[in-house]
Formats: structure tokens, sequence, C-alpha cells
């Protein structure tokens, strides 16, 4: 049986560090922050994505750039907040209908219309997306507008949080064996000249 054939020294072993190295090569050009921002405006309809860990990873690597990556981070929740309610929207009275729910203000969705928006900036305050949240709102009527405000409200406060945590404590990571292998893998592979 033929080896298999060793990687290339410095290259990561773990498909989270492969990731990261590619992203460190990539955090100065100029499509970085927009690309960045297509993981956390999909996570409202891809959920296994992990943002948080994809955003303290970020702000690790370039800890003098957190605050545009937390930024692109609330940006890209807001915008992805507003496009799913768009969409929910425009197709929940058919979904509504499809599904045999009642009506915007019958019945069940009434406390969610009163209510809904209140909820929604408390679930944003979460470190993870509201996506049921919002879309319950949208279903109960309430205009995307509203709801991707809401969505606003909330998300600065963790996601602050989290860039801070991963820009400012990395000795805190460090304690996390697998964060500080990941972490060392892509450090070593800065060294190693391309």
């Amino acid at each position: 049986m033929a080896d298999a054939p060793a990687a290339a020294p410095g290259t990561p072993t773990t498909r989270t560090g492969r990731i990261l190295v590619r992203l460190d090569r990539a955090a100065h050009r100029p499509w970085f922050l927009p690309a960045l921002a297509a993981f956390p405006l999909s996570d409202y309809v891809l959920p296994f994505l992990p943002n948080q860990m994809l955003l303290m990873g970020v702000s690790a690597l370039h800890p003098r750039r957190w605050p545009m990556i937390a930024l692109t981070f609330v940006t890209a929740s807001v915008v992805g907040a507003f496009l799913v309610a768009s969409a929910v929207r425009s197709a929940g009275p058919w979904l509504l209908e499809t599904v045999g729910a009642p009506a915007p203000g019958e019945g069940g969705l009434g406390p969610v219309a009163r209510h809904g928006i209140w909820a929604l900036a408390l679930l944003a305050l979460l470190p993870w997306t509201p996506r049921v949240a919002v879309l319950a709102c949208a279903l109960a009527g309430i205009p995307p507008w509203s709801i991707a405000l809401a969505v606003l409200a909330g998300r600065p406060l963790p996601v602050t949080l989290l860039a801070t945590v991963g820009a400012r404590a990395p000795h805190l990571l460090g304690r996390f064996r697998r964060v500080e292998r990941v972490l060392a893998e892509v450090r070593a592979r800065r060294a190693i000249p391309s």
C-alpha cells in the first residue's frame, strides 16, 4: 500500500485552519470584507455556518481591523433580515394559505404582530442570528424595514463583543486546545513564504 502524500510544510491539517489561511491571505484585498459579508448575510437561510467562530477567528488574526469586521457582520445581518423578510412577505399569503395557518391579524399571529418587533430586538441581542423570530415577524405582516431596524437595534452588541474577544483576548481563546491549534497552524503558515 502506498503512503498518502505528506502535506506541504506549514499546511494546516484541519479544514478550519485551511479556511483561515485562505482568509488571512485575502484579508488585505479590496473584495475581502464584501466576501466575508456573505457568511452572515446567508446565515438566515444556511443556519449551519459557524459565523461566531469565523468572526472571532478573523478578528484574532487581524486585531487592528476588528471594528470594520464587526461593522461588516452587523450590516450583512441587517441586510439578510431585510431580504428574508421581504421574500417571506411577498410569499407569505400563499405560504400561510398552503399550510392552513391564520392570516395576519387573525388568531395566532396577532400577538406576534403586536409584540414581535420588541421580541425580535431582544433576540437579536443573543450571539446567534434570530432566524425564527424574523420569519415569524414577516409572516405576521410586520414590514421588512421594521424587522431590519429591530435587528439593527440588537446585533451590534453581540457582534462587537465577539469581535472584541477575538481581537483583544487571544490568550483567552488559546485556552481552548482546538482554537489554539488552528491559530498556531495559521501563524506557522504566515511564517513560511508562499
